[in-house]
């Protein structure tokens, strides 16, 4: 069968059968080190050091709670290992975590005097297990407010009479408490001299309020607030603002207006603004919202975005370029220079966003101009988490430019943490979009299909795998220079012109994402949308090794067709269902064709498999702030010596798992709590086994107890490495042999799909 032939995708109908109860194991508890005297002395004294150190605050407010930090042993992060005996409800609940293996905890007289009692004398096999997992019992402290570098920015600011700052206020999960914190946080106000602060809403469990008229004095009175978990200036947002380089005129037959032949999605551009007299981009255009004033206007970036997210390929001529079209949604929100504060974007983020409930995906070509943090998601992230569930939305978000000279190589220079994606792109719910360079000449920094030399690099906090996908932005020379390499669009005054950055990655992704959306006659899910882009780009990649997948992410995606389509030697497979901790999810015997079985047993050809869900988040949980995990595995499920079935994973992660005993390994390695997996094997030698198994499982972090099933999308595509063998026919009758139910993946036929 030809290649140009495009064959379905299957979705496997979910059966009742296919989940069932797991068998509960109980390990032995586990001890970290022999609980000496001598280590309770020390944990003991630590606990007293707190109660000294929050003394003058329980003298005179009895009722505030203060919060401790209490820092775990480093190979004591696993979720059944922490001490939440000791740390009970009662006495010093924990309310949140920091950085990897720190737990924050609500803290009063009564319940610092029980803790050292615990510590103390509990004996028990279970108290002594939980002993031996701290390492140290802090204070929460002023230098832990601000910051170990914002105190300096924070005083410069206040000097510079921009005083606005952002404080946030620690949650206790209780309503009392936290209306006891915010009352006396408000008397802390007045005592200084400062009015009632604006609350600020980002999302539910952040209580963050801008405080304006703060003298430099005022600084660390407020950051020894017992209630005060940060004070922070509010981050601002910029465009990518190098000015495009024309270089000719753009041709209408070059740049044809919507068909009415097909149906277009609507793409909402949260940018500069669409230059309105630009003639080309004009019919293109289905709705505005303006929110700057019209003498404090640029219009150049967003028109060049815009272009891209139109007619990308036709512009660049370019084979890889996006050759699909979206109308747009207008939304002017940056001023001429480029600039805007946070609050301000999310406070038109949130006008914008329930009047257009019908656009889908939001492109957002902007950044801060600093790394995100390796430990914990910015609040303008969690935000935005908050808004694309709310509104069923997936924002779509360049990874940021690293703009220090001389500009990174590859194989990449070593910049430290300096060159990592920034806000907003650490959004879990966000598809993150890095840059490839599609030209090169003898000066340019790097080479075609290399990562470009400004595009940010992952992962996002707690490496979670930031970019996911990547497109083509451009490349340059050590010092930023491009001429005939960078990206073609058209520029405010209707030209042809040229341009370098993420931010043009980013709307051919994003019209690519919208048109799989528009695609569908059956409404998807996020997950299966995205699912879909990611696995497209897996498929399209070379083996992805861990350095790599820092810059390249999971790939360039593929065109639309081959996102919704299968060839005659690969089939992909859709499983899309809900699971509940304590119970997994299976099919077996899974569809090997017999195409890609060999003699004695052994199969052979390449698996791929893309795993998408949206965890439950917890913004009071820092490094923790994903709150369950899915796994998949696919192996074989022979029978052994003893007649007893046992399932071998076959197919690792991608890049492959280090298999590291503790769980910080774990989450470095094997990307455990991220919402995205691959997993992918060529089995060019062969891998023995006669019956194969898939199953998935989930499980929550300690202390979390999930209300809803955890929704997940997976594809599986089996395919033939050669191109040569009936895989997708093999594999269909297999499935009807078996008496799976399925259905295809149903296209509109309104939607252009090219080949």
């Amino acid at each position: 069968m030809p290649d140009s032939i495009r064959l379905p995708i299957k979705i496997v109908v979910p059966r009742e059968e296919d989940i069932r109860r797991l068998e509960r194991t109980g390990g032995d508890t586990k001890t970290f080190g022999d609980v000496s005297d001598e280590i309770r002395y020390t944990l003991d004294s630590q606990v007293r050091e707190v109660h000294q150190y929050f003394q003058s605050s329980f003298r005179d407010f009895p009722s505030l709670p203060a919060v401790t930090r209490v820092i775990l042993k480093p190979d004591d992060l696993a979720k059944s290992h922490r001490p939440i005996e000791l740390l009970d409800k009662a006495s010093c609940p924990i309310i949140g975590t920091g950085n990897l293996g720190e737990l924050f905890i609500s803290t009063s007289p009564s319940g610092l005097q029980d803790l050292s009692h615990q510590i103390r004398y509990l004996s028990t096999k279970i108290g002594k297990a939980n002993i031996s997992t701290i390492q140290q019992i802090a204070p929460f402290t002023t230098d832990d407010a601000l910051g170990r570098h914002r105190k300096s920015g924070l005083l410069d600011r206040i000097r510079s009479g921009t005083s606005d700052l952002k404080c946030r206020l620690f949650r206790h999960g209780s309503d009392r408490l936290d209306q006891t914190v915010y009352e006396a946080f408000l008397g802390q106000l007045r005592f200084l001299g400062l009015s009632t602060p604006e609350s600020i809403h980002y999302a539910s469990g952040l209580r963050i309020f801008k405080i304006g008229g703060l003298q430099e004095e005022m600084l660390e009175p407020l950051a020894s607030f017992v209630g005060t978990q940060s004070l922070a200036t509010f981050p601002t947002y910029s465009i990518h603002h190098t000015a495009s380089r024309p270089f000719g005129t753009l041709a209408a037959d070059s740049f044809p207006p919507p068909s009415s032949e097909y149906e277009y999605p609507i793409v909402g551009i949260v940018d500069s603004g669409i230059e309105p007299t630009n003639s080309h981009l004009a019919p293109w255009i289905a709705g505005r919202e303006e929110y700057v004033a019209p003498g404090d206007r640029d219009h150049d970036h967003g028109t060049f975005v815009a272009g891209l997210a139109v007619h990308a390929q036709r512009l660049n001529r370019h084979p890889m370029f996006s050759d699909t079209s979206s109308r747009l949604l207008d939304i002017l929100a940056m001023p001429a220079n480029g600039r805007i504060s946070e609050d301000e974007l999310l406070s038109i983020l949130e006008d914008a966003l329930p009047k257009h409930r019908d656009v889908k995906v939001w492109n957002l070509s902007l950044s801060r101009d600093e790394p995100c943090d390796g430990q914990s998601f910015s609040e303008f992230a969690i935000a935005l988490d908050e808004l694309q569930d709310k509104y069923g939305v997936t924002f779509v978000i360049a990874a940021g430019n690293y703009t220090a000279t001389p500009l990174r190589g590859w194989p990449p220079d070593d910049l430290g943490e300096s060159d990592r994606v920034s806000p907003p792109a650490d959004s879990v719910r966000a598809l993150s979009v890095g840059s490839m360079a599609h030209l090169d000449h003898p000066d340019t920094r790097v080479r075609r299909d290399q990562p470009s030399p400004f595009s940010r690099r992952g992962p996002g906090p707690v490496f979670v795998p930031k970019p996911e996908v990547v497109h083509y932005g451009g490349n340059c020379d050590a010092d930023g220079r491009f001429v005939q390499t960078g990206v073609i669009s058209t520029n405010s005054r209707g030209q042809l012109a040229e341009d370098i950055g993420t931010s043009f990655a980013a709307p051919m992704v994003a019209t690519l994402l919208a048109n799989v959306e528009n695609a569908l006659l059956r409404p998807a899910s996020r997950n299966l949308m995205k699912a879909l882009l990611i696995h497209s780009a897996v498929f399209g990649s070379k083996k992805i090794g861990t350095e790599e997948l820092k810059y390249r992410g999971f790939g360039v995606p593929g065109n639309l067709a081959s996102v919704l389509t299968c060839s005659s030697w690969a089939a992909t497979l859709v499983f899309e269902t809900e699971l509940f901790p304590g119970f997994e999810f299976e099919r077996w015997p899974f569809p090997i064709p017999a195409c890609l079985r060999k003699p004695q047993g052994l199969v052979s050809g390449e698996i791929l498999m893309t795993a998408v869900y949206q965890p439950p988040l917890e913004s009071s949980f820092g490094s923790e702030y994903c709150r369950s995990n899915v796994d998949v595995s696919l192996g074989t499920y022979d029978r052994g010596a003893d007649g007893k079935r046992e399932h071998r994973k076959k197919i690792p992660p991608e890049p492959r798992d280090l298999s590291q005993l503790y769980e910080s390994h774990l989450v470095e390695h094997g990307f455990k709590w991220s919402p995205v997996k691959v997993y992918r094997r060529h089995m060019k030698r062969g891998i023995q086994g006669k019956d194969w198994r898939l199953k998935v499982t989930v499980n929550n972090r300690s202390g979390f107890v999930s209300v809803d099933p955890q929704k997940f999308a997976l594809i599986v595509t089996i395919l033939d490495p050669n191109r040569e063998k009936p895989v997708y026919d093999e594999v269909v009758t297999q499935m009807q042999n078996l008496g799976w139910v399925t259905t295809d993946l149903q296209i509109n036929e309104r939607v252009r799909m090219r080949q």
